[in-house]
């Protein structure tokens, strides 16, 4: 018979090991599996192939593509399985030329009428809208981004993946600078800036000093990639369209500072003189380019320089409308872009210029959200110019291409976007038809994409309505006499 002390003995022995057991970590086989989604039947555009692959299925484990396969994959029991009933599953589309916190016009009223907390509502709504027109990941090329891309990730707004530039790196009177012709210079006077844009979109840099302060001011903040002007505008005021912005030193040092954190520099350039400014000294890509020459083309395919080029942005403008908002002067820019355009691409494609669709929308902030919508027109554009696929591989394997250059300065860091292949990202649409071969599929994003997904999570699924559409049709038809029959949709 155990005594009093032995019995004490055993009992707390057993309350340490049961302590210990509670404390241990959990087994490998104790820990909860990653939920799994399984799409059957269908046919898979990857991103970079020029063909679907037919018959395929994809495994999603967590926010990754676990496996891709002909045929069938084995998955668990409990996987949500998928039937794409033969359409097109392809990577989530990628917009690498959008400002999702900048509204027209960015000077004048504006300057006096938007606040940061009128911005970032219409932000968090533009970027809901965005996701359902298909869009996974944007790259915002200039303006605040970070709190948005924060806001994204952590699950308070519904939106693509976000790659913030903040401010843009300007000259003073460069095309960066919005100020009204009096407004003081925030490098100059003592009060710094005095208006919320001058402090959030552009930062004053002049000389190699002020740049170098000005681009590690923004990767501080963030910025995944770094944006400078080499040329003029069209709308703007203090900068002409044929003027030259910094000098081969500044963007040298420009690209040099942005090395130093494993990224890149990105240049707003139009004519041919800002582009190959750009170019010669560095800049790894060049957004809009109209007023390319065809040796500037050979240039950049032969240093790997990227072109975002953003050809709706031209060529969709209502150039009668133009003529009436416009000065004369501002008409003629416009008329020189629209007539280059079309020369661009054409030496792009020709020689092989790397290229990754972007679509510069910008709008009043009263109707940025119903502006999106236009975003995908883009592809009926390019297509224009190139085959299909091309214009495909732009917006997905060519983008994620480009993402990857950002390094480690990304915040996505577990595997390539823009592909569908084994280890990317599980950003991807189910789509109706075959874009491949009809690109204005690509256009109607509300009534063709089906399904949704990003970092592995469904935000739209009209197949799951369908179904159930399809079974309370069903059931009518069984509670519905033989006579009356005809008289409802139940076919």
């Amino acid at each position: 018979m155990f005594s009093h002390q032995a019995h004490q003995a055993v009992f707390g022995a057993a309350i340490v090991a049961a302590s210990l057991a509670f404390l241990a970590p959990p087994s490998v086989s104790e820990e909860r599996a990653e939920p799994q989604t399984l799409f059957t039947n269908v046919n898979v555009f990857d991103g970079t192939s020029d063909t679907l692959a037919e018959g395929m299925s994809v495994l999603v484990e967590g926010n990754l593509i676990k496996k891709v396969a002909k045929g069938e994959i084995r998955a668990r029991d409990d996987a949500t399985v998928i039937d794409g009933g033969e359409r097109t599953l392809m990577p989530g589309l990628h917009d690498m030329h959008t400002h999702i916190s900048i509204f027209r016009p960015v000077a004048g009223d504006n300057r006096i009428d938007m606040s940061p907390f009128l911005v970032g509502a219409v932000a968090a709504a533009r970027a809901e809208g965005m996701l359902m027109n298909g869009f996974t990941l944007i790259r915002d090329i200039g303006g605040p981004a970070k709190y948005i891309q924060r806001a994204i990730d952590a699950g308070v707004v519904v939106g693509p993946r976000v790659l913030p530039t903040e401010n843009f790196v300007t000259q003073t009177s460069g095309h960066g600078d919005f100020r009204n012709r009096t407004d003081p210079n925030p490098n100059i006077d003592v009060r710094g800036s005095t208006n919320y844009i001058d402090e959030y979109y552009s930062c004053f840099a002049d000389g190699p000093t002020e740049i170098r302060r000005c681009i590690r001011e923004q990767l501080g903040k963030g910025a995944t990639q770094i944006k400078i002007f080499t040329g003029g505008g069209v709308a703007s005021e203090k900068d002409p369209l044929h003027s030259i912005q910094y000098t081969p030193e500044e963007v040298q040092v420009a690209v040099q500072t942005a090395a130093q954190w494993k990224t890149y520099v990105s240049a707003h350039a139009f004519t041919d003189a800002s582009i190959r400014l750009a170019v010669e000294n560095g800049v790894q890509v060049i957004e809009h380019g109209p007023l390319m020459t065809e040796d500037s083309a050979k240039l950049m395919a032969e240093k790997g320089t990227w072109l975002v080029p953003s050809v709706a942005a031209v060529l969709a403008l209502d150039m009668d409308n133009f003529k009436k908002i416009s000065s004369p002067a501002t008409y003629a820019k416009g008329q020189m872009l629209l007539d280059g355009v079309p020369k661009e691409m054409e030496y792009a494609v020709k020689h092989g210029v790397k290229m990754a669709f972007g679509t510069d929308l910008l709008a009043d902030w009263e109707g940025a959200v119903a502006y999106d919508n236009d975003a995908n027109e883009e592809f009926v554009w390019l297509a224009k110019f190139m085959p299909n696929v091309d214009a495909l591989r732009m917006a997905t394997g060519n983008a994620g291409e480009l993402h990857a250059l950002s390094g480690p300065n990304t915040p996505y860091q577990d595997g390539p976007t823009g592909v569908v292949k084994e280890g990317a990202y599980a950003d991807l649409l189910l789509v109706d038809g075959n874009p491949l071969e009809d690109i204005e599929i690509m256009t109607e994003p509300g009534k063709n994409f089906r399904i949704i997904m990003k970092d592995g999570v469904v935000y739209k699924n009209t197949l799951l309505a369908d179904a159930i559409n399809l079974e309370l049709k069903q059931k009518l038809l069984k509670a519905t006499p033989p006579h009356l029959r005809f008289y409802g949709d139940y076919n």
